[in-house]
């Protein structure tokens, strides 16, 4: 980010998104410039605007090389009951440790994310089988949003939003 930007705090409203159950997607590049993309287990909003992504090693290792190339990230949310989806992009992110606070938390996002997806039609056991994860496997990935759209379907979508 600039050194001369000021931090961009998402609104209220898409913190709760981001939180309350949904899909989480990385997107990053390869040394060829092709797209690479990743699964999130879940996310954490820090009161300073970091955008903190929890997903497993062993599933996005294309992604993980990217982030430690200092590659571009992108990050989507998207909610299952209506695709609601918006999209922070970085120039760059981190790579941290999980830490004992992140795993309640994805423990409640992934329970709202199972009900979601039982809601649009898969059983209960595909959900959970969908939304498994391995605590031991988790790392974060941090970034601060430099940019902001939204991405759900319809008009409007892949707008920016305002600072």
């Amino acid at each position: 980010m600039l050194a001369s930007m000021t931090p961009l705090q998402l609104p209220a409203e898409l913190v709760a998104l981001a939180q309350g159950g949904c899909g989480v997607t990385v997107a990053s590049s390869d040394d060829v410039g092709a797209p690479v993309v990743g699964f999130g287990v879940g996310i954490r909003i820090m009161p300073e605007g970091v955008v903190r992504v929890l997903l497993g090693q062993a599933a996005n290792l294309a992604v993980l090389r990217s982030v430690q190339l200092r590659r571009a990230v992108a990050v989507t949310f998207t909610a299952t009951r209506d695709h609601t989806s918006f999209q922070v992009k970085a120039s760059h992110a981190r790579i941290c440790p999980a830490c004992s606070d992140d795993i309640p938390e994805m423990d409640r996002q992934n329970a709202l994310f199972q009900d979601g997806l039982v809601e649009i039609g898969y059983a209960r056991v595909q959900a959970a089988g969908y939304c498994a994860y391995d605590p031991a496997d988790l790392v974060a990935l941090e970034l601060t949003p430099e940019r902001v759209f939204t991405q759900t379907p319809g008009p409007g979508a892949g707008a920016e939003l305002p600072r």
